[in-house]
């Protein structure tokens, strides 16, 4: 999916009117929605085909019943000559009440459910309509607090060294944080390669896992004895210290960069209060409107919902899963293959007349069709079940991401082609949910109040909060013992 030709709503202006080509929260929902509503005409295309497959099987059904009828009528003289003729023809003559009733039944139902869907999708333009007018005034008052914001800075970076003060501890515990993140993004690469000897080593393995050199360590006399007897040969202790240190060290570098992005937000959120302070309040954006956003966002996804439960209803309907159906097909059947039936058949088949063998044709035809109808619609319905879930899927996720916050983050994307590639993946069952969640996390630029330290370089702030961190350390580093 290209997100980048698309009219993006709220957070793309929002990037745009900053000049900092930043990849917002509203783009990020704007390009979910639009996949969403590719998923659903998707759904609709495959399950408008099934129910065109489900109508020509119900008529089809129906051709068959009328022209055993037709042939019951014209071998009325045989059979009335036999003992069940009459019954022969009563079950005929319901089979045929049955297919036309239940043709007549699913028209009805396709056209209630034509206009139902008609409804629902009407009401989600006019919810997607209303998010996005709300969606607007919030960005409108976003971009005022944001101008305000700026002009302050300007102010105090002129002449408030308390101002200058704060701004420069948040760009250096921004840099310390991203090199505490270099340093534990090392660590891990270094314990990877460097690990691979030690690991690659039966005997080291086995010592290691069996805690030898240190109190874990349990084992008999004759164990410990040839235990020692290994660890000697391989010159095992100094590599345990070595792959010890190697093992260690990224998760005490890692608890360390943490500490050190909590540091980061915390002056960077100091920063944000100081300038919303001596803003004076033209800086504040009212909840109100975040809260209107909010509910219409809840509104988008009711008319999803409703949607979708409409559609599952039409689903089931061209499935014959409701009771109704499935007692006149059953009839129907019943009634077409009774034993009775088959002998008329057969014995019209015998018969020289050439209306018996015209209707039996007829009758081979529609039967022969049918199979074909029933074999394609079986797998549309399984290609339309499919969709169905895509759907459901995409719609968990947005409902995910609003609970996340996503719609108010930043994002480090540059534009919404890697979303798409990982919702593709995640689709099709190539990422989990978990991985698909790590993937957006390793691109958000988490809400945490700080703001932009007045262009002095350093550290990297967002608009709308935190500062980027990551990034790899070309050579150096540190090392960690030999091959074992």
């Amino acid at each position: 999916m290209d997100w980048r030709g698309s009219a993006i709503r709220g957070g793309g202006r929002r990037g745009a009117d900053r000049g900092d080509g930043a990849f917002t929260g509203g783009d990020l929902m704007q390009g979910v929605d639009e996949r969403l509503a590719r998923a659903e005409r998707e759904a609709r295309a495959v399950q408008e085909e099934a129910d065109s497959l489900a109508a020509r099987r119900d008529a089809l059904r129906g051709e068959e019943a009328e022209a055993l009828r037709e042939l019951a009528r014209m071998r009325l003289d045989a059979l009335r000559r036999g003992a069940d003729g009459g019954v022969v023809l009563e079950r005929l003559d319901e089979a045929g009440r049955r297919a036309r009733a239940l043709i007549e039944r699913g028209t009805q139902a396709r056209t209630a459910f034509e206009a139902e869907l008609a409804e629902r999708q009407a009401a989600l333009l006019a919810a997607n309509a209303a998010r996005d007018r709300a969606a607007a005034r919030l960005d409108e008052a976003e971009a005022a607090a944001e101008r305000a914001l700026e002009e302050t800075r300007a102010r105090l970076a002129a002449a408030d060294p308390e101002w200058r003060r704060r701004r420069d501890a948040a760009i250096e515990a921004a840099q310390v944080a991203r090199h505490a993140d270099r340093k534990a993004a090392f660590a891990r690469r270094d314990r990877e390669e460097k690990g691979r000897p030690y690991e690659a080593d039966p005997l080291f393995l086995y010592l290691w896992r069996r805690g030898y050199g240190t109190p874990a360590y349990r084992a008999g006399p004759i164990a410990r004895l040839l235990d020692g007897w290994v660890a000697r040969v391989a010159r095992y202790e100094s590599a345990r210290r070595s792959y010890a240190l190697l093992t260690e060290l990224p998760e005490r570098l890692a608890e360390h960069a943490a500490r050190m992005r909590d540091a980061a937000e915390a002056a960077a959120a100091d920063l944000a209060e100081y300038e919303r302070a001596a803003a004076a309040g033209a800086a504040t954006v009212p909840e109100a409107l975040r809260q209107a956003l909010e509910r219409a966002e809840d509104a988008v996804e009711a008319a999803h919902a409703a949607l979708e439960e409409t559609e599952r209803r039409r689903a089931a309907l061209t499935a014959g899963e409701d009771a109704a159906t499935r007692g006149a097909v059953a009839a129907l059947e019943a009634a077409l293959a009774h034993a009775s039936v088959r002998e008329l058949r057969e014995a019209a088949a015998r018969t020289p007349t050439p209306q018996d063998d015209a209707v039996v044709a007829r009758m081979e035809r529609a039967a022969a069709e049918r199979a074909e109808v029933e074999r394609r619609l079986g797998e549309r319905r399984t290609e339309a079940e499919a969709a169905r879930r895509r759907v459901e899927e995409l719609l968990a996720i947005r409902q995910e991401m609003r609970r996340r916050g996503y719609a108010q983050d930043r994002w480090s994307f540059g534009d919404g082609a890697l979303v798409g590639m990982l919702l593709s993946e995640l689709l099709r069952g190539a990422l989990s949910r978990d991985g698909f969640w790590d993937r957006m996390d390793q691109h958000r630029i988490p809400q945490g109040g700080g703001a932009s330290p007045g262009g002095t370089g350093g550290g990297s702030f967002g608009g709308r909060g935190g500062f980027r961190t990551g990034g790899t350390i070309r050579g150096g580093g540190f090392r960690t013992g030999g091959s074992f």
